[in-house]
């Protein structure tokens, strides 16, 4: 039976919600950001045309195209929308899975391996058509105005890679005998999970062509990068992945970091965001039922008012944290804890004694980004603390995580928390859905 991957990606996302819900503002630049003095984190088709792209400045932005529609974030209709689309999804497979909040792979093998009339279908031309009906019921019962590309292959590598071929809206097929042709068409970064800076590591090796990359000896690739280096190997013979998480890898790490809105930019507003988002790293941990050691937490600084810079060369003289850029200053420090942290309070004391060890001024005005994550994560031990305050503070957490799951998330917080409460608004990202607890499909399934 020949496999059939889907992979369905919709097209700009965020800013397409944006114009499906207000209709002035179909066809125009829109540009969707979490606050209207930070950077464009999602931009419509239309804005795309003007060079606005994600991470592109507001101002930059308006300079680009002055009339650009401007909104925050609404992620309760991005989570509508993605609901809804899954559950079109979920009407063709029960092997189906969410990928990102804007694309998901379908494992259509058994609905597209057909024989009708004692005759065995040609099983991508019956792909084909499925996608196509997908597509058609996008538009007819998710919103008229979202848009998907979609790419079938025989691997879930393959099928992502045919999606990125034709946007928007475009449809793709690559069939066993069209493999070959990909090592003509597509270069080493248009591979998922091969960014910029693995491209100059590669060509380091004398690996400049997705070619070189299939050629070159297995073992070496292992020997130089390690595990990496197998599933590069596997890229290489478009069969695997690696950083987009194409195989079933556990979580690394959970961090959350928030740009300040200019009008709380003040001093004294680092402690309260930086309490919230460290409670919001703790209750990711826990849902994940995960622990870790190792703190990480990052400020930045702006010299003078944005405003101010208009034109100017913002980039930095050099990378790295504790660096000064023209107009930015980076602040950050990675430690070993030596226990395991859980508890949103514990990360925040953690990430406060870390930045005052860097002598950082925490009453800072001109802070406007803030991030903490933790990492080495491991599973959650459930013996016993030999400290009676530990042993209490474990079921107070779980009630806490209990009423804010039924009512919602800080409905039930410390104090600290509840003053950041209007500086940090619900916010949502791109990236991977590992920690979904729950789906309106049946299953998720893993492999290449």
């Amino acid at each position: 039976m020949q496999r059939i991957i889907a992979h369905i990606d919709m097209n700009s996302y965020f800013a397409s919600v944006e114009q499906q819900d207000n209709l002035a503002w179909r066809g125009q630049p829109v540009g969707v950001c979490e606050h209207l003095g930070g950077i464009i984190i999602a931009a419509s088709v239309e804005a795309k045309k003007w060079g606005i792209k994600t991470g592109t400045p507001v101002w930059e932005a308006k300079r680009l195209y002055p009339k650009i529609f401007l909104t925050p974030t609404h992620p309760d209709r991005y989570r509508h929308y993605t609901a809804k689309f899954l559950k079109v999804f979920a009407d063709y497979t029960d092997d189906l899975e969410k990928y990102s909040i804007d694309e998901a792979f379908l494992d259509i093998t058994k609905i597209c391996n057909t024989i009708k009339n004692g005759v065995r279908q040609d099983p991508f031309a019956e792909a084909e058509a499925v996608v196509r009906e997908i597509k058609l019921r996008m538009k007819t019962e998710v919103g008229d105005w979202l848009r998907c590309s979609a790419g079938i292959g025989t691997n879930k590598l393959i099928a992502k890679i045919a999606s990125d071929m034709q946007k928007p809206d475009g449809l793709v097929v690559v069939r066993p005998e069209d493999k070959i042709k990909l090592y003509d068409k597509l270069a080493l970064t248009d591979i998922p999970g091969i960014g910029f800076r693995m491209e100059r590591r590669l060509n380091l090796l004398g690996i400049k062509t997705l070619k070189d990359l299939r050629d070159y000896p297995h073992s070496k690739l292992v020997e130089k990068f390690g595990i990496p280096g197998h599933h590069l190997h596997s890229m290489g013979q478009l069969e695997g992945s690696w950083k987009e998480g194409f195989i079933d890898e556990p979580i690394k790490s959970i961090g959350h970091m928030y740009t300040v809105a200019k009008e709380y930019r003040k001093p004294g507003v680092l402690e309260p965001v930086l309490y919230k988002l460290s409670e919001m790293v703790g209750a990711r941990l826990r849902v994940n039922e995960m622990t870790g050691d190792v703190l990480h937490v990052h400020v930045h600084t702006l010299a003078k008012p944005m405003e101010q810079i208009m034109g100017e060369d913002v980039r930095g003289v050099s990378e790295g944290f504790g660096r000064t850029y023209k107009n930015i200053d980076c602040v950050g420090k990675s430690r070993r804890l030596g226990y395991q942290i859980q508890d949103g309070r514990d990360i925040f004391l953690e990430s406060m004694a870390t930045l005052k060890s860097l002598q950082l001024d925490t009453t800072d005005a001109s802070m406007y980004l803030v991030g903490v994550t933790v990492a080495s994560l491991q599973p959650t031990s459930n013996q016993q603390s030999l400290f009676r305050f530990e042993n209490i503070k474990k079921p107070v957490m779980t009630a806490l995580d209990k009423v804010n799951d039924k009512y919602g998330d800080f409905t039930l917080a410390r104090v600290p928390a509840f003053l950041a409460r209007d500086i940090i608004r619900d916010s949502i990202g791109f990236g991977r859905m590992k920690e979904f607890k729950s789906s309106p499909v049946k299953r998720t399934f893993y492999g290449h």
